[in-house]
């Protein structure tokens, strides 16, 4: 077997070790965040949600040129 697929396997392994004894508590602060953020007027049912971008045609671009940059080679 290919050596790289050995090491995703093994760390999807761990991962799934991990996840088994990993425990969240949902603080009463949290819980209330949550209540505050589902109460906007967008998350409401039946919000509207398809307006467009009011951003500009130049920071468009900008935001484009930003996410399709390339990493550098190794």
């Amino acid at each position: 077997m290919d050596k790289d697929f050995e090491r995703v396997l093994r760390g999807l392994d761990e991962a799934r070790e991990f996840a088994k004894t990993y425990r969240f508590e949902m603080t009463d602060e949290y819980r209330a965040l949550i209540a505050r953020v589902e109460a906007l007027p967008r998350n409401r049912s039946g919000a509207h949600r398809n307006e467009r971008w009011l951003g500009s045609r130049a920071g468009r671009r900008a935001l484009r040129a930003r996410t399709t940059r390339r990493a550098p080679a190794l």
